[in-house]
């Protein structure tokens, strides 16, 4: 049985923007899409990849500073 393990799990942001003195903007920011893997009790594992492609946010929802968007975590 895995002892860690996401199904599906995303997460969006949405960031506001000033465009002038009254206008803001809008703009929806996926920072993790569709992440499934699961992690079995005493395995080493390294998770790399380049910058922004979403490592800290998932960390971040593995731990629960973050709630996903969608999908399910297990710990």
């Amino acid at each position: 049985m895995a002892q860690i393990e996401l199904e599906g799990v995303e997460k969006v942001f949405t960031v506001w923007a000033r465009r002038g003195r009254l206008r803001r903007e809008r703009t929806v920011v996926r920072a993790v899409e569709g992440i499934s893997f699961s992690i079995e009790a005493g395995s080493l594992v390294g998770y790399i990849g380049p910058n922004g492609a979403g490592k800290s946010t998932t960390v971040k929802m593995l731990t629960g500073i973050l709630v996903p968007s969608a999908g399910r975590i297990s710990v």
